[in-house]
C-alpha cells in the first residue's frame, strides 16, 4: 500500500512523507475532510510506511512481508476499526471483517454498514444506526494498543469514522491518547471534525483533505476500468469530489432509475396534486435516510445543471452531460423558475435530513416549495418552513 494508491492530496502526502523522513512522526493524527477522497487510502499508505522493512525518502516499498500483509489487511500490529449495530454474533463479526479486507484492498471502496447493508448486494436499505460502543473501544481499541508489537516497527490503530465514537468511549480513549505507549501510532478519519471531542482533537496533529477534481476523480475510475469515456466523465462530474462516491455511481445500475425518479419528482411538485405528491414522497420516504440523501445530492445536480444552462449556455461545467437534450428541454419549459430558490431548498432539505427532521415531512415540505419556486414565486422563509416540518 504505497502513496501512488492516494489520488490527489499532494500537499497532505508531502507533509506526511517529510514527517517520515525526518522521524517526526506524531503519535496521533486526525485525518479530516469530505467523504471518499482520501483518507483511509493515506492511512492505509502511512501504515504501510511505517511498517516497511526496505522503504525510502518516507514511502513504502510494497514488496517486503509488511506491506504485503498491510496491503492485505492482516498485518498483526495494524489494527482497523469500523463502527458497527448492536449485533455481536459470529456472522456480524465475519462481516466486518469481510468489509476491513475490502478495504484494505481498495481503500476507496464504500464499506459502511448504512451505505452498503451487505457486501452482496441481497440488502439494500438499512435505517440501523452505527457507532462505536464502549465494549468495542474497550476490547478492539484499548486493549488491543496495550499489547507489544508482534512483528512489526509500530503498532497502529486506524479508527475509522472516529466521531462515530460515543462520549463514554471517547473519554476511554482520551486517556490512552494522553499516555501512548512507545512506537504507537493512532490514525483516525472522519467527515464530521465538528462532531469530535476537543479534548481529542487537542492531542492529535490535524490533516485536512479537499475535494478531488473532475480530473482525478476520471483518473481513479479509468484505472479501475469502470466505465466508457462518456461514463466516466460524467460520473467524474456528477460526484461531488468524491472518488468513492464516483466508484458507487460507476458500479451501480440504478442511477438512471434515481435520475428518472428525481425528474419524476420535480414533475410531480410543479403539477402540484396534492395526493400525487404524497404518493411520491412515501414512495421515495421507503428508500432510506441515505438513499434520499444521494436523490437530493442527484437533484442538486440537475439543478445546476439548468441554471448554468440557462445563465450562459455553456456545457463544459454540466453535470448530467449524457441528458443534455433532455435538460434543455426541461430548462424551456421552466423559464420563469427561481432555481437558485430551489437548490437552496433542496441543500437546506439535506441539512435538516442530517439532523433527523422527520424525513417524510421534509419532503412533503420541499415538494410545496418547489412547486412554487418552478412558477417564479419567490419562496420568502424558507428555512422556518423547513425546519417547522
Amino acid at each position: 500500500m504505497s502513496w501512488n494508491r492516494v489520488i490527489g492530496q499532494e500537499r497532505v502526502v508531502h507533509s506526511l512523507k517529510q514527517a517520515l523522513v525526518s522521524g517526526r512522526v506524531a503519535h496521533a493524527y486526525i485525518f479530516h475532510g469530505p467523504e471518499g477522497v482520501g483518507k483511509r487510502a493515506a492511512a492505509f499508505a502511512l501504515a504501510a510506511a511505517l511498517q516497511c522493512e526496505d522503504g525510502h525518502d518516507g514511502s513504502a516499498c510494497g514488496a517486503c512481508s509488511a506491506c504485503n500483509k498491510v496491503s492485505k489487511g492482516i498485518h498483526p500490529d495494524v489494527h482497523v476499526m469500523m463502527p458497527v449495530t448492536n449485533d455481536d454474533s459470529k456472522k456480524a463479526q465475519k462481516d466486518v471483517a469481510d468489509r476491513l479486507r475490502l478495504l484494505a484492498e481498495d481503500p476507496y471502496a464504500t464499506v459502511d454498514l448504512q451505505k452498503r447493508p451487505s457486501l452482496d448486494g441481497s440488502v439494500k436499505y438499512t435505517n440501523k444506526q452505527i457507532n462505536y460502543t464502549i465494549k468495542q473501544v474497550h476490547t478492539a481499541l484499548l486493549r488491543e494498543m496495550s499489547f507489544h508489537k508482534v512483528e512489526g516497527r509500530y503498532r497502529i490503530a486506524i479508527v475509522l469514522d472516529a466521531d462515530l465514537m460515543r462520549r463514554e468511549g471517547a473519554n476511554a480513549f482520551l486517556k490512552l491518547l494522553e499516555e501512548p505507549g512507545k512506537n504507537t501510532v493512532f490514525i483516525l478519519t472522519t467527515n464530521r471534525i465538528d462532531h469530535m471531542m476537543g479534548t481529542i482533537l487537542s492531542r492529535c496533529q490535524q490533516l485536512r483533505f479537499e475535494s478531488l477534481t473532475i480530473e482525478e476523480i476520471a483518473k481513479g475510475l479509468a484505472a479501475r476500468g469502470l466505465g466508457d469515456s462518456l461514463t466516466i466523465d460524467t460520473v467524474a462530474r456528477m460526484a461531488d469530489g468524491s472518488l468513492s462516491k464516483a466508484i458507487e455511481l460507476a458500479s451501480s445500475d440504478d442511477l438512471p432509475a434515481v435520475r428518472e425518479q428525481v425528474l419524476a419528482f420535480l414533475r410531480t411538485s410543479y403539477a402540484g396534486n396534492g395526493m400525487d405528491t404524497v404518493a411520491m414522497v412515501d414512495q421515495i420516504s421507503r428508500l432510506g435516510r441515505e438513499n434520499v440523501k444521494f436523490q437530493l445530492q442527484v437533484m442538486t445536480g440537475i439543478l445546476r445543471d439548468l441554471f448554468l444552462l440557462r445563465v450562459s449556455g455553456n456545457t463544459d461545467l454540466i453535470v448530467n452531460i449524457d441528458q443534455l437534450e433532455t435538460l434543455t428541454k426541461f430548462a424551456a419549459n421552466l423559464s420563469e423558475a427561481r432555481l437558485e430558490d430551489m437548490i437552496e431548498a433542496v441543500e437546506r432539505t439535506a441539512y435538516l435530513i442530517e439532523r433527523n427532521v422527520n424525513l417524510r415531512l421534509l419532503l412533503i415540505a420541499l415538494s410545496r416549495l418547489l412547486s412554487s419556486a418552478m412558477r417564479g414565486v419567490r419562496t420568502a422563509g424558507m428555512d422556518i418552513n423547513l425546519l417547522e416540518a
